[in-house]
């Protein structure tokens, strides 16, 4: 019995294995990959914008028949999946620039996204508005497959290139044009004022909104007041902001250095928003400088002297309240080094006298005293000039200068005695 059983049990397995297959084959009809894009996070966009944008490329293809036969191979590629994409964005109608080129994706099977970002700049002036932009997308798929046997299938692939339109909004916004720039009172080494006249040239009207000046790269122009509130800003409003700035001592007045202004307000939405920010040019005159006129002042060893010392404003602006220091090093010495100028203009000069001690043992030769101009500007801001050189020449004290005093003081002395004798003599 048990034989029985065996012998029926091993011809039932023999005749399963002839009718069913090993594995079965699958066969798939679809219409191919369908792709989409759209922008990633939000699509609403400012003017003046300068930015990478991130647009998703999904694919949203679809199996619609799929067959199961024992004799067909499965083939190694989906019909629904995009090979090799390769991405392109365009601007279509929109003002918008692309700064990028085409990017490779890859494959990207059904049911599945992937990035492609790109480098953009919407211009300050562009309107807003809905606009659409362009995604060229080039790729190939599996358009058929063709079984020849049992063991042998050759593949078809179809190239696509289409174009799918992706929407964006430039919103409302302010746009800041500037008008003119002036300076008053600025100098290099100094602080003074930089006026900016400004038009909101956008379709937002601004609210809260204040007016920012910030330096550019290694500016020598730096702000010491940045900013400037304005209030309400509506479209085509004009306003004049200034700003208090300095000028490092070492620029150059012949050049016109870059600054920019940008605003912060409140937009139609009430959110707080900034512009872009816009570069103006700043210029200024030169430093106010010193320098001393005239010939070295000649002097005794051993005696107090004078030095005289004519100082000339070789600057552009108008030192007020000039006062001029003299650093005296031996052989000379002083109580007072200091003197009184007054206001100087452009191009003006005026001497200083300096006392001073020379001391007995003084060398005879020529000595550059280094001296000071404290002044104020017209903003009452106080500096300290550059180091103006005094030229002196000491000279020893001659021995017949000597003597010719000694013979003066006799003679006076002589000349007292007898005035005092012939009183005495007419007394008696």
């Amino acid at each position: 019995m048990k034989r029985i059983s065996f012998f029926f049990l091993a011809v039932f397995i023999i005749f399963t294995a002839v009718i069913i297959p090993a594995s079965a084959g699958d066969k798939f009809y679809s219409n191919g990959p369908e792709l989409s894009a759209a922008v990633q996070g939000t699509n609403e966009l400012p003017p003046g914008l300068d930015t990478t944008i991130v647009i998703l490329v999904e694919n949203r293809g679809l199996i619609d028949m799929k067959f199961v036969k024992a004799t067909d191979i499965t083939p190694d590629y989906s019909p629904t999946t995009a090979k090799s994409v390769k991405a392109s964005l365009m601007p279509g109608d929109s003002p918008l620039t692309v700064k990028s080129a085409h990017q490779i994706l890859g494959d990207i099977p059904s049911g599945y996204y992937k990035p492609a970002e790109f480098e953009i700049n919407i211009p300050k002036d562009a309107k807003e508005g809905s606009y659409e932009i362009l995604l060229k997308v080039e790729y190939e798929y599996m358009y058929n497959a063709d079984q020849s046997g049992t063991d042998e299938i050759s593949y078809t692939f179809k190239k696509v290139s289409e174009e799918i339109p992706v929407k964006i909004i430039i919103k409302p916004s302010l746009h800041l044009k500037v008008e003119s720039v002036s300076s008053e009172e600025l100098y290099a080494g100094g602080e003074g004022y930089v006026t900016i006249k400004i038009k909101n040239d956008g379709s937002d009207d601004g609210k809260e909104t204040a007016i920012f000046i910030q330096p550019v790269g290694k500016s020598p122009i730096t702000p010491v007041e940045d900013s400037v509130y304005i209030g309400d800003m509506n479209s085509g409003d004009v306003v004049s902001v200034r700003f208090k700035v300095s000028v490092s001592k070492d620029a150059d007045p012949t050049q016109v250095y870059p600054v920019q202004v940008y605003a912060a307000y409140k937009n139609y939405e009430d959110q707080v928003q900034k512009t872009a920010p816009v570069s103006v040019g700043v210029g200024f005159k030169g430093k106010i400088q010193f320098k001393s006129t005239g010939d070295p002042t000649v002097v005794s060893s051993g005696e107090d002297a004078l030095i005289y010392v004519t100082y000339k404003n070789t600057g552009d602006s108008t030192a007020y309240q000039a006062e001029g220091r003299i650093s005296v090093v031996d052989p000379f010495s002083s109580d007072d080094s200091n003197v009184y100028l007054g206001n100087l203009k452009p191009g003006d000069s005026v001497q200083s006298i300096y006392k001073v001690k020379v001391s007995a043992d003084a060398t005879a030769k020529e000595y550059a005293l280094d001296s000071e101009i404290r002044y104020n500007d017209a903003e009452n801001n106080n500096y300290v000039s550059d180091t103006v050189k005094v030229l002196v020449s000491v000279e020893k004290r001659s021995d017949s200068t000597m003597f010719i005093a000694g013979f003066l003081v006799l003679v006076i002395l002589l000349a007292m005695g007898a005035w005092f004798y012939s009183r005495k003599k007419n007394g008696k």
